[in-house]
């Protein structure tokens, strides 16, 4: 195949670089072992590309040209839909076949089909790639002929005729590659076409080296494509690219802080605080005479602010504020609903819409800015903060009511924070946001300096309100066939010594719980539902507008406790009120339902603090809200089984002791040395369970104690979930419904695999759960014969794919240590010299790094302890090593744990 033709006006990059450039690239890669040299390659590579690419368009302007063919090629697997191929190993395996003519049961054919199948000392089996290799090298040509743009226009072409099930051109592409490439340019297009390279590097370090903002950009964009070509020039920022007048993009956001570290948070230098405003976020575009106004999410909303000053609820009253000398601007900000009565703006759950407001309002439309993005045509994202607070105080003259400066005070100290967030709860204020004065601005990015602190975010300090759920709503998609919300309401005070007998509904609810509480909550009630109509409504439950799809008798529903950031008016529901941002903390099963909320406890509340629900302060002394915990009673979680519905069970005859158990069936079928059968049966009765001797399609699960031939038969015939009579004793124990865990099943029903295989791995170890010391010990006895070892690059790449590698125990990961230990131990002065190393050792390994036995190739650091009388000797050593060590004291451990961080080591060099 000839070059592509191609006009000077038209000439990349990839129509220049030979393709064989890139594979000698990947090969390397591959090849060294340590992360340094892979990245090295790799940023050689594209060094080389762009300073080529420079030179090719050195007079030309708009350049679209970019990194994105080889960027495609070495991450194939984030091109998923433009490099769709259809093509496996078994298929390349026949085309390989077909095209080199070889024998279908010759040895080279059979290696091609049975690749998986281990062969040789190579160590290549499942790696086809690697066969192939060996199998084409004598068979192809030496070099190959195509070049990096040519291989993606074949690889298009193959991706295009898939898509259309042109099989013969799919192949006539895949044949002008095989036959113009050479075996090791193939070898990486079999990976590329299988999306695996195997280069032992992740992408978030290629994307690292390529722009420190390309894995930000990809994350909201998932265009490589669009990363390659706006992040070319490795100087440009990302606010630079996404920042752009009258174009809406994601603006920057926090995050949620943790108070107990917020001066590590900023570093423990001063920060902002400001008030958290409880409006719509918008971002103002301004160029002369014309406005855009975008919200969060990118939608216009112009039309209703206004374009021009003759027009809108805000920009005529704010077009004359702004200095001669501002041409044009962006600004972010809170748009705001302000009372010139009051002298107060109003909260957005208070029955009003900003973006909606009309002119006859008694309110008016204010905006309330905290950000300058730009200037003039100057993008200031990548100023830090301080300095665009600066230069938004020379913008506008505020005006009260209609544009405003969001106020912001210094601080150093937590105690400042928490001071700030108890004012605000006293004001009624939605809280604080934290911010680091020299961050920058990173759109579409929570975090990064800005950190967000809401009273509902700390435990104990919001009022906690138990409902009865009253009525519920069918979901959809995922949550079809089950109620996915609930119609939640308090009770009217019943005379003395009687139960509640009227409900009056407040709020509707359908966020809080998991899918399976969500599944376990539905099975408890399922039997209860009615239909609700609404010509004959229930009496007892009292509806306003929002009328729920069916209901259930109070006395057959459960309380719910709910937390809400405050209650708002609502002719909605029939209390008149509403409870905003609800959900379900847990369900109350230590109460009884006619034990809910009374309506007068809700209309306290309402007024004791304008309708929010966070009143309490929170205490530094004591670090943490002082109010009167509750006991927390654990939650119910019934693990889903065989059952279709659970059978009502008969206790008439039973002195119940407490209603776990209720409506669920069990069959004990032995007892254990502690308990016997009829004992178990007894206390289950007791717990308001039902008992059978011969399992059913209603029998929650099998109860085993010993086993024998009966439990054998049920294990075989598959139909039921046979557990260990010990989870029983320890719902006696702890009085609740105790989940069930992997340890207590002897036999699982292929649902209860399949729901388990979500929530253990192969061990039996919760993916979300926590773990005790004697859960821990049976774990590793059931992982006793696992002799795998997992390199120590795995752990570096995972560490730094989910950004742990930034945690101070990974601060010696990519390092491997050698302590020099003395063998002459005749004196105290030695034997303390190695007792300290070998405390050292731990510290390092601790801390990520690999201590070797012996110093060997391969050793980046030899620590050394007081004892420097073998410093001569190693220095010696160090000469003849290839790959050269640092010779440090003891005392740069000890200094980089206590702080946390790696400490310079020019200052600890021996």
């Amino acid at each position: 195949m000839s070059s592509i033709p191609a006009s000077h006006s038209q000439v990349t990059v990839a129509s220049q670089v030979p393709f064989t450039d890139l594979c000698s690239t990947l090969e390397q890669i591959q090849k060294c072992k340590s992360r340094p040299e892979k990245t090295k390659y790799f940023k050689d590579f594209l060094d080389s590309w762009r300073k080529f690419h420079d030179a090719l368009h050195k007079n030309e302007k708009d350049v679209t040209d970019s990194f994105y063919p080889a960027m495609r090629l070495i991450l194939p697997q984030l091109e998923r839909e433009r490099m769709a191929y259809g093509i496996k190993e078994t298929m390349l395996a026949k085309l390989y076949i077909e095209i080199l003519n070889l024998p279908k049961e010759g040895k080279d054919a059979l290696k091609l089909l049975n690749y998986r199948t281990p062969a040789g000392s190579r160590g290549d089996a499942g790696d086809f790639a690697v066969t192939a290799y060996f199998v084409l090298k004598p068979r192809c040509i030496k070099q190959g002929l195509l070049t990096v743009q040519q291989v993606n226009v074949l690889l298009d072409s193959v991706s295009t005729n898939n898509a259309a099930k042109r099989k013969d051109l799919v192949k006539k592409s895949l044949l002008q590659l095989i036959t113009q490439s050479s075996a090791l340019e193939q070898k990486w297009l079999i990976r590329m076409i299988i999306k695996d390279l195997k280069l032992g590097v992740s992408q978030q370090t290629l994307f690292s080296i390529f722009h420190p903002d390309a894995a930000e950009l990809f994350s909201v964009t998932t265009d490589l494509e669009k990363v390659c070509k706006q992040l070319h020039d490795p100087s440009v920022s990302l606010s630079d690219v996404s920042i752009s007048l009258f174009s809406a993009f994601k603006p920057m956001l926090a995050a949620i802080a943790d108070i107990q570290q917020i001066e590590k948070q900023m570093n423990h230098q001063s920060f902002y605080i400001e008030t958290k405003l409880d409006g719509e976020r918008i971002q103002m575009h301004k160029d002369g005479d014309v406005y855009k106004y975008f919200s969060r999410n990118g939608y216009d909303y112009t039309q209703q602010f206004g374009a021009s000053p003759l027009e809108g609820s805000l920009t005529p009253f704010v077009h004359n504020v702004f200095h001669e000398n501002v041409q044009n601007c962006i600004l972010d900000g809170e748009m705001m609903a302000y009372n010139p009565t009051t002298q107060s703006f109003m909260q957005k759950g208070n029955k009003f819409d900003i973006k909606r407001m009309v002119d006859d309002s008694e309110l008016q439309t204010c905006f309330c800015v905290f950000d300058v993005l730009m200037l003039n045509s100057q993008k200031l994202g990548h100023e830090i903060l301080s300095k665009r607070y600066e230069i938004l105080n020379k913008i506008f003259t505020p005006i009260t009511g209609r544009i405003q400066v969001v106020l912001k005070r210094q601080a150093n100290a937590r105690k400042e924070v928490i001071d700030a967030l108890n004012e605000a709860i006293d004001n009624r204020e939605e809280g604080i946001v934290v911010k680091d004065p020299m961050s920058v601005y990173k759109p579409d990015k929570r975090g990064e300096g800005w950190l967000k602190i809401k009273p509902e975010y700390v435990s104990g300090l919001m009022d906690e309100l138990d409902l009865l759920i009253v009525g519920g709503y069918w979901g959809k998609g995922l949550r079809g066939g089950m109620m996915s919300h609930f119609l939640c309401a308090v009770a009217e005070i019943p005379p003395p010594g009687e139960k509640p007998s009227v409900f009056h509904s407040v709020c509707r609810i359908g966020s809080g719980y998991t899918m399976k509480e969500l599944y376990d909550l539905g099975l408890k009630l399922a039997k209860h539902w009615k239909p609700y109509r609404k010509k004959d409504p229930p009496g007892n439950i009292l509806c306003g507008t929002e009328k729920p799809e069916v209901y259930i008798e109070p006395c057959n529903s459960v309380i719910v406790q709910v937390k809400a950031a405050e209650i708002v008016s609502s002719d909605m529901y029939k209390t008149d009120c509403t409870l905003r941002f609800p959900r379900i903390e847990k369900i109350r099963e230590d109460k009884e339902w006619y034990e809910c909320m009374t309506l007068d406890l809700l209309e306290q509340l309402r007024g004791k603090a304008s309708g929010k629900l966070a009143t309490k302060h929170f205490d530094i002394d004591h670090e943490e809200p002082q109010v009167k915990k509750r006991k927390t009673v654990p939650k119910v979680k019934k693990i889903i089984g065989v059952m279709d519905h659970f059978k009502a069970p008969d206790l008439s005859n039973v002195s119940k002791l407490s209603s776990i158990f209720e409506d669920v069936e069990f069959c004990v079928m032995t007892g254990t040395e502690s308990c016997s059968k009829n004992e178990l049966e007894s206390k289950i009765a007791e717990f308001g369970g039902s008992v059978v001797q011969n399992p059913g399609p209603d029998t929650y699960c099998v109860v085993v104690g010993t086993e024998n031939i009966r439990v054998k038969n049920i294990i075989s015939s598959n139909k039921h979930d046979v557990v260990r009579a010990e989870w029983l004793l320890q719902c006696f124990e702890k009085r609740a419904f105790v989940p069930w865990q992997p340890v207590f099943m002897i036999h699982m029903s292929s649902e209860t695999k399949q729901h388990f295989a979500c929530k253990y791995d192969q061990y039996g170890d919760s993916y979300a759960a926590d773990i005790d010391a004697v859960q821990l010990k049976e774990l590793f006895s059931r992982m006793s014969h696992l002799k795998e070892e997992i390199s120590w690059d795995v752990i570096a790449d995972t560490e730094e794919r989910y950004s742990w590698d930034c945690s101070p125990l990974s601060m010696f990961r990519q390092y491997t240590v050698y302590l020099d230990l003395s063998d002459e131990e005749s004196d105290l002065r030695h034997k303390v010299n190695r007792t300290r190393l070998l405390t050292g050792a731990l510290m390092l390994r601790f801390h990520g790094a690999r201590v070797a036995s012996r110093l060997e190739e391969g050793v980046s650091h030899v620590i050394i302890g007081e004892d420097h009388g073998r410093v001569k000797d190693i220095k010696a050593v160090r000469r003849t090593f290839k790959r050269k060590f640092k010779i440090l004291s003891e005392q740069w451990v000890k200094d980089s744990v206590k702080a946390g961080e790696l400490q310079n080591e020019e200052a600890y060099l021996i």
